[in-house]
């Protein structure tokens, strides 16, 4: 895969922008929440554990305080589509416009779906969906109230971008994950639905996909890493990589970013989905490649929707 490279000076460019993220109190969130701040960019971010919220705004008021940005946090639960519109009605009503938003919030695997010891009796309590709800329901609310808040506002010309989160486990095995892996799968598949669409209307979407992370979520598998020398990235690489992808200032290589899906393993980054689209007649045969290409454009894919899809 190529290798992806971003310049972090430009992180600079992002002062005076309105940001919006979920999954801010911890993690890779709390490091973009700190870096925006820091840079002089207006923040507003959810997350469902108030108090470390507060900390963390309380913190970043003290560590940067000449900083000329802004911080405001809601408790937001991402699985409820009402938290979400509550957390961009904040930042408009605050800042009169939106610029990016980030899709971070996510939580892993909590049960073992297929538990070997489930019986006749204990499969007929249904189990819980909150790592689906959370993981991709959550990102679909944020996403389709996102495309309609970075649209607004008095300045048609600005830069504008949405990303989202995924993982390692949205486009290879990871054993175990039964619930987790097809909600990130989900994630990345929102991202392929919606990226020439929105890109047509202005706005950039990008999508993360990072392997382990050292913070919270990961407490009970990273020894796991550990002892077999696997790589293992830090909040602050992962976030760097997420500011990235919201950063449209000119690239090493030359880039902007969009329609960009990055892999990061061990603070390292790779652009993969250009390369699966270039690989397409190599593991898809060149009739079936010919074949989905006239299905995208039959389906009228980056142009405007409209209510009535074409009939194919």
């Amino acid at each position: 895969m190529p290798v992806y490279n971003f310049d972090p000076e430009l992180f600079s460019s992002l002062s005076n922008q309105v940001v919006v993220l979920t999954g801010g109190a911890h993690g890779v969130g709390e490091s973009v929440v700190s870096t925006l701040y820091s840079v002089g960019a207006h923040v507003v971010f959810g997350d469902i554990d108030e108090t470390a919220c507060a900390q963390l705004i309380q913190n970043l008021s003290k560590s940067h305080p000449s900083s000329t940005g802004s911080l405001a946090f809601r408790r937001v639960d991402v699985r409820k589509y009402g938290d979400n519109l509550g957390l961009f009605q904040d930042a408009f009503s605050r800042h009169g416009r939106v610029d990016h938003a980030m899709s971070i919030a996510g939580v892993t695997e909590g049960q073992n779906w297929f538990d070997p010891s489930l019986d006749l009796t204990s499969v007929a309590a249904p189990p819980s969906t909150s790592v689906l709800d959370i993981n991709l329901l959550g990102a679909l609310y944020f996403a389709r109230i996102a495309a309609v808040y970075l649209r607004q506002g008095p300045d048609s010309g600005r830069d504008k971008s949405l990303m989202l989160t995924g993982s390692l486990a949205s486009f290879k095995e990871q054993p175990g994950l039964c619930v987790y892996q097809p909600a990130k799968h989900g994630v990345l598949g929102l991202f392929r639905a919606i990226r020439k669409n929105l890109s047509s209307r202005g706005i950039r979407i990008n999508i993360l996909c990072p392997g382990l992370i050292s913070t919270a979520m990961s407490t009970k598998i990273q020894h796991i890493w550990e002892e077999n020398s696997l790589p293992i990235n830090t909040a602050d690489q992962v976030g760097d990589y997420a500011l990235s992808l919201i950063t449209k200032g000119q690239q090493k290589d030359g880039s902007i970013r969009t329609g960009v899906a990055i892999y990061v393993e061990g603070g390292k980054g790779w652009e993969f989905e250009s390369e699966l689209d270039r690989l397409d007649e190599e593991w898809m045969g060149a009739e079936m490649a010919r074949n989905c290409v006239e299905i995208n454009r039959v389906l009228g894919v980056g142009a405007a929707w409209t209510t009535e899809r074409p009939k194919i």
